[in-house]
């Protein structure tokens, strides 16, 4: 783009962001007022009966940040119906939150965290410290409140790219390992390589092979450069070979494991093509394909492609091997960010001199992709990518038990609100903040809203009918391992 349009479409997303962060302070700053004052008998099945001295029932929900504009709009709404009924909200990170519970700096009734990976994660810690003592929560008693799936979110041209390499290569090591790592060979020593040289290949490097051979006999005439017979959705011409040659290396961002579930699900998943690539694994992709159930509303589909205890055993036998492919390819990195939701802001802000693509949740994805329809004339095509297998993020919230004494008022009207988030009405609100609702009664595409965003940005490969496959859910003492293996490969925490 020119120079005064990259100038205009840069100080016109700072100008946006700076509104924004503003409209979500004062949203935050009055999400926790309660208005105190008689209920109603219409009132009673949404909020229980009021109590006897008039005073409200407290409770308290700790939860991830990326769900924070419908979980305040459902407080305030909860407000007005309930004054009866105080909930107060804390806002933390994924994992700062799970180790902020460890070490007692945060005691929350309800805790809801991005993703069940990060229940393990707490789970597992938390039996450690407390040998003896009675369990935190139930991991079985978990209850989601929507759903995301864990998408690629890329430039349009680095993905007609992207799609030409998948479409060509044989893919014997998955998607993920492809994509985050690309162009790095899964086996190679790392004897006297410099640790900036422990990164990623370049974008020519990755696609080069797909280029043909150079004739001996003439050359053609001079014209555009030969690439390959891709069929695309984009209306763009594919990228020439300087093109490609101009973007260096190949970045796709996550966030940190140790920060994010979004960053600790790509580690997972890169694993889990490493260890198991699709030539390996036992079942049949098709037949996980036929089982897996829609995701317009549905609860979490099953993988038929490889038991849990199959991952297990392959990973305790090339774990060692994971470490060092992994630090090959991220070891010289700059740290990933802790945020999930200031990576993919980040990724329309700074543009492709930073950022590919990015790995983020789908319902983050919608407030880039109106941005980029505002500046449409000044601003580069995205699309969503949705890589198989992958990870739909329940949102799942439990009860924590710390040994208080707990009423069972408390826990009376905790459920209420639980029951309030699931309700039809704040289920349609969760569409609107790009979810997918956890009731699988509801479906996105009848919700026929304008504030609708699966049906508003299907142009930029927004799918919510196919069926998302996953990998089997690890233990907590497997989620400690990768996270140490990630630390190890790294040197970072």
């Amino acid at each position: 783009m020119g120079g005064l349009a990259l100038a205009v479409w840069l100080l016109g997303s700072i100008a946006y962001g700076f509104i924004r962060e503003q409209r979500r302070l004062i949203h935050a700053e009055t999400a926790l007022i309660v208005d105190v004052k008689t209920t109603t008998s219409t009132q009673t099945d949404i909020c229980g009966p009021p109590t006897k001295d008039g005073r409200p029932v407290v409770i308290s929900m700790l939860y991830g940040d990326d769900k924070r504009a419908w979980v305040e709009q459902a407080a305030n709404r909860f407000a007005k119906l309930c004054p009866t009924i105080q909930v107060k909200l804390s806002v933390m990170g994924d994992i700062e939150s799970a180790d902020a519970i460890l070490d007692g700096s945060a005691r929350p009734m309800l805790w809801a965290p991005a993703d069940e990976l990060v229940l393990r994660y707490l789970d597992v810690r938390w039996k450690t410290v407390h040998s003896q003592g009675k369990l935190l929560f139930d991991i079985e008693k978990q209850v989601s409140l929507v759903q995301s799936p864990l998408v690629l979110l890329i430039w349009d041209d680095r993905r007609q790219v992207v799609d030409a390499v998948m479409a060509k290569r044989t893919r014997e090591h998955g998607q993920w390992a492809e994509l985050m790592c690309a162009a790095v060979p899964m086996q190679q020593g790392l004897s006297g390589m410099p640790i900036e040289d422990m990164v990623p290949g370049s974008w020519i490097d990755w696609y080069g092979p797909l280029l043909p051979a150079p004739k001996k006999q003439p050359p053609p005439a001079p014209k555009a450069e030969t690439t390959p017979d891709v069929t695309t959705t984009s209306a763009s011409p594919f990228p020439t070979v300087d093109q490609i040659k101009s973007w260096g290396r190949a970045k796709f961002g996550h966030t940190s494991p140790t920060r994010a579930a979004s960053g600790l699900e790509v580690l997972y998943l890169m694993a889990y093509d490493y260890v198991l690539p699709p030539k390996v694994r036992s079942g049949d992709t098709n037949i996980a394909k036929k089982n897996a159930r829609s995701t317009a509303g549905a609860s979490r589909p099953v993988s038929n492609e490889v038991s849990a205890e199959g991952f297990l055993q392959a990973w305790r036998e090339q774990r060692s091997a994971f470490g060092g492919w992994l630090k090959r390819c991220e070891g010289g990195l700059d740290a990933p960010p802790a945020s999930t939701k200031l990576l993919t802001d980040s990724f329309f802000h700074v543009g492709s001199s930073r950022y590919d693509a990015v790995v983020t949740y789908e319902h983050l994805t919608f407030d880039v992709l109106a941005r980029i329809d505002e500046f449409a004339s000044v601003v580069p095509d995205a699309r969503i990518l949705y890589p198989q297998p992958t990870i739909m993020t329940q949102h799942p919230v439990v009860f924590l038990d710390f040994g208080d004494e707990i009423t069972e008022a408390q826990r009376l009207v905790a459920g209420k609100w639980l029951a309030f988030l699931r309700s039809d009405e704040m289920q349609k609100k969760a569409i609107e903040h790009g979810f997918r609702p956890a009731d699988p009664a509801l479906s996105i595409r009848d919700y026929h809203s304008a504030q609708n965003p699966f049906l508003r940005f299907r142009r930029y490969g927004v799918t919510f009918e196919d069926p998302i496959i996953e990998p089997p859910r690890l233990d907590g003492e497997v989620v400690h391992e990768l996270i140490r293996t990630w630390e190890d490969a790294t040197g970072r925490n």
